[in-house]
């Protein structure tokens, strides 16, 4: 079985109660929203399935929603895990453990993880720290004063390694055929949606290559181990972002 990360982009109809009005009367309201999983799959194409049927699930017996979904992007993981003390084979049953580990004694508001760190510049690839007390040390002053630096504590990480965006002939004519893109991809070809301000909102549903599960101390860590991993392969300059670990569908429960 392979793991596949996918992100949708859909827009959202559904007739709710209105906010501004006292007589709580309802409306057609219509909002744009993301959803991320880990799926579980023999393959790209029965992983996406999965993944379209999880996005177009809906609770009963509230009013239907009309979901247009304008975009699905995906990734398969590396079967490893990478960690500070070297990589290992990836186990979905233990990884999915430790993150209901992680989430109940971590509090929400906590900062030593480091979520809020943009890590493609904070560790930019080429010039590399030879190790994390290296790394620690030329950081700006201060800056990573709210992270954990303890070794002690491990954290899991979802590291996306990003598509290059397309050159801006192709996106103002809407190709979006880029062999690079993952297969499972839907094309985007509508020239009404402005794609880099969704980008904004939504950056995790940028185009991927590849997902790699990253147990480190904080995010910086994990950005260094992955830039190490790939230093000497085609993905070594690409740019990534670090998420939590969103909800993994299609785990067996046998192992």
């Amino acid at each position: 079985m392979n793991a596949y990360l996918f992100t949708s982009l859909s827009t959202i109809t559904q007739i709710r109660p209105s906010k501004t009005s006292y007589r709580g009367t309802n409306t057609v309201q219509t909002w744009d929203a993301s959803a991320n999983f880990v799926i579980i799959e023999q393959n790209s194409d029965k992983a996406q399935a999965l993944f379209e049927e999880c996005i177009h699930t809906q609770a009963p017996g509230e009013n239907p929603m009309q979901i247009e979904v304008k975009k699905i992007s995906g990734a398969q993981f590396l079967d490893q895990l990478l960690t500070e003390q070297g990589n290992k084979l990836l186990d979905w049953h233990r990884i999915t453990e430790q993150v209901t580990s992680q989430v109940t004694s971590t509090p929400s508001d906590s900062f030593e993880q480091g979520f809020w760190v943009d890590v493609d510049q904070t560790v930019p690839p080429g010039k590399l720290s030879v190790s994390i007390e290296e790394l620690q040390r030329d950081l700006p002053q201060d800056f990573g004063a709210d992270l954990n630096w303890s070794a002690k504590k491990q954290f899991l990480f979802v590291l996306s390694v990003l598509t290059p965006p397309l050159p801006p002939a192709l996106e103002s004519e809407g190709d979006f055929t880029n062999v690079a893109r993952a297969e499972n991809e839907l094309e985007e070809k509508d020239d009404s949606v402005d794609w880099s301000k969704l980008y904004e909102i939504y950056p995790q549903a940028r185009d991927k290559e590849v997902a790699a599960v990253i147990q480190a101390r904080n995010s910086i860590v994990a950005a260094w181990l992955w830039r190490r991993y790939a230093a000497n392969t085609e993905l070594a300059a690409n740019q990534i972002r670090i998420d939590p670990l969103p909800d993994v569908i299609g785990l067996p429960e046998d192992g």
